[in-house]
């Protein structure tokens, strides 16, 4: 038998740690004083605590870890917690990197290093498919969960009809006025051509040209497009432009690339500032 001190000791964990697992039936002592309260514990439960180390550390709640190594969960339920883990650390493992481009890029920007190359040019007419739908903000925590599988349904859908389509497509971004103001329309579209017509489960549409357009081009993740956006809407403004329509994303190179080799053409027609 070991006392709690050496127990803990050799388990590396603290007594106070011990005290609390034996308080919510995580790790019971083998055996407890009846006058003094003195908590022993004896050479199989170093396995337990191991087990017990070993789910925490994988970042499963106290309660969770109880319920797996007093085999309250089955091994077919077990494997379903520990990939939902799993799928949960990659998650937060993209948002972190997606946040890591962000602060490099804001670094870039606050050293007064351009991001970007602006140039104005006319836009062509675009036959599009496309779909629409609304994201709760602007951003690509907000418009990402949405317009990926937008594209998807919207491949699948021209490809059951036998419409050909891309490779390049577009994306459009409108706020909604109405509510609380916060959300956004999104739409995805792919080109077509001219005898494309509407069907069920998507849309067409004729983009007219555009006399005057700025753009400027994204190199890589969607999650560091926010601040290309924000320095080439700076260029416009600085450069005695307006904004005249909706803009748009034209993505050059998308899926199935990975998102580190995309290459995005954000255009954004604008007229000349009246000057007063």
């Amino acid at each position: 038998m070991f006392g709690i001190g050496e127990f803990a000791s050799i388990g590396r964990v603290s007594v106070r740690m011990l005290r609390h697992y034996d308080e919510i039936g995580l790790l019971t002592p083998a055996r407890v004083d009846p006058f003094t309260g003195y908590r022993s514990y004896d050479g199989r439960q170093f396995e337990v605590l191991g087990r017990i180390l070993m789910f925490k550390d994988l970042g499963f709640r106290l309660d969770e870890v109880r319920q797996i190594v007093h085999a309250q969960v089955s091994d077919d339920r077990l494997q379903e917690m520990l990939a939902a883990k799993r799928d949960d650390v990659a998650r937060r493992l993209d948002l972190d990197a997606a946040r890591l481009r962000r602060l490099d890029a804001r670094l870039s920007h606050t050293e007064g290093i351009s991001m970007i190359t602006v140039d104005t040019k006319s836009l062509p007419p675009n036959r599009i498919a496309f779909v629409t739908e609304t994201a709760d903000g602007f951003g690509p925590q907000n418009i990402g969960p949405v317009i990926g599988p937008m594209y998807a349904r919207l491949a699948q859908t021209l490809a059951e009809h036998g419409v050909p389509f891309g490779p390049s497509s577009i994306a459009m971004y409108e706020a909604v006025a109405d509510g609380d103001g916060t959300g956004v329309t999104v739409h995805a579209a792919f080109e077509v051509g001219p005898t494309v017509t509407a069907a069920e489960g998507y849309e067409i549409r004729e983009l007219p040209p555009v006399e005057l357009a700025a753009t400027t081009v994204h190199h890589g993740s969607m999650s560091t497009i926010g601040e290309t956006w924000e320095e080439f809407m700076a260029w416009i403004d600085t450069n005695g432009y307006e904004l005249s329509g909706i803009c748009r994303e034209y993505y050059l190179v998308s899926e199935p690339q990975p998102q580190d080799n995309w290459v995005t053409e954000l255009q954004q027609p604008v007229t000349r500032r009246q000057e007063a």
